[in-house]
């Protein structure tokens, strides 16, 4: 594994949620710093004794040092700051306080759907471009579906598209008639809507796409940035992944969606593999057998180890589907909750030892 981390600048965690996608991001940033990369690892909403151990108590937004591990910074994303300031740096003060008080643009920056993997993926552009780190590690947002964060940009995009942005926003005098045309329809829709909503929510909608009419270069800039970076060679998706046949699925279906895109995969975690104590059990004595609660622990044990056969074969298969390249490390369910830099470091050296291709 330390040898993926060094051969990337970007090292792109993705999955659905539940998975433990953010407390294996941040034990890779231990594991690559530790290693002798300059590390940061972005985050949106780690659990508060993982975000306590790697500093992450303070304003969101920040890059914090994380203490007790040279080289290790780790910061937690804020979608609505990191949108506040991509408009800041954008548009001029004047257009960028108009845009703030519109209500419309407060509710969706934070709920539209797409936001928070757009903002992490220009937090991960700066960051990259600032070529302050040698590797940056993205935890990517929590998301039913995986593939949500490959197509965020595109969506974003779409919002800043001439068509959807001349429907809505006001025209000039000096627009030909094709144009006026399309705003007497417009007028004729919103008129409509007015009448059902109320004259002030017609005015947010309307000052909401002229103000934002003048981001749509920026946008498309950043949009492109992105798509170049997220296919360089030096950038590396990991699945993460469950030991359910559910969670397998997906990853199979994130691996496809991956080669469509032109992404490279470069290995796959399933984690909570078979819990640890039932790794390197021995035999019990002959005379165990004649104790009645020794015989109940033992139906429980054969029960136990009938499902995770099941499991077993389930991974088999998945792993049959995946191909021969493509390296998988299989995580133990530990006893404890990770929730410090200790737990952080052992499971990075646990994935390390157990990275290995099929």
């Amino acid at each position: 594994m330390i040898d993926v981390l060094k051969s990337h600048r970007v090292l792109v965690c993705a999955g659905t949620g539940g998975v433990g996608k953010t407390s294996l991001s941040a034990s890779l940033g231990v594991l690559a710093a530790e290693a002798g990369l300059k590390t940061l690892v972005l985050t949106i909403d780690p659990a508060l004794r993982l975000a306590q151990a790697l500093g992450l108590d303070a304003q969101a937004g920040d890059e914090i040092t994380v203490p007790g591990v040279k080289g290790l910074s780790a910061s937690m994303i804020d979608p609505r700051r990191e949108f506040d300031e991509f408009v800041l740096g954008s548009v001029d003060k004047g257009i960028a306080k108009g845009l703030f008080n519109n209500r419309l643009y407060q509710q969706l920056v934070s709920n539209l759907n797409g936001s928070q993997e757009f903002t992490s993926l220009v937090r991960l552009t700066n960051a990259v471009q600032s070529k302050k780190f040698d590797l940056v590690i993205l935890d990517t947002p929590p998301t039913q579906n995986a593939v949500d964060f490959l197509k965020a940009p595109e969506r974003i995009y779409a919002l800043f598209q001439d068509s959807v942005i001349s429907w809505f926003s006001n025209t000039s005098q000096d627009d030909g008639f094709l144009k006026r045309s399309l705003h007497r329809g417009t007028r004729m829709v919103t008129g409509a809507l007015e009448r059902v909503t109320g004259s002030s929510f017609i005015h947010e909608l309307r000052d909401f796409f002229t103000h934002i009419s003048h981001l749509q270069k920026r946008v498309a800039k950043m949009s492109h940035d992105v798509s170049v970076l997220l296919r360089s060679e030096k950038t590396g998706f990991l699945l993460i992944t469950g030991f359910d046949e559910t969670k397998l699925k997906e990853a199979l279906e994130f691996q496809q969606d991956l080669k469509d895109e032109k992404l490279r995969l470069c290995g796959v975690v399933v984690n909570r593999w078979f819990p640890e104590w039932t790794q390197n059990e021995n035999l019990w004595p002959a005379e165990w057998d004649l104790d009645p609660d020794f015989k109940r622990l033992k139906e429980f044990h054969l029960e136990f180890s009938a499902f995770f056969k099941n499991r077993q074969e389930v991974f088999t298969r998945f792993t049959e589907q995946l191909g021969p390249k493509v390296p998988v490390a299989k995580i133990p369910d530990f006893k404890n909750t990770v929730q410090g830099i200790e737990d952080l470091r052992r499971v990075g050296q646990t994935i390390n030892s157990k990275w290995s291709s099929k």
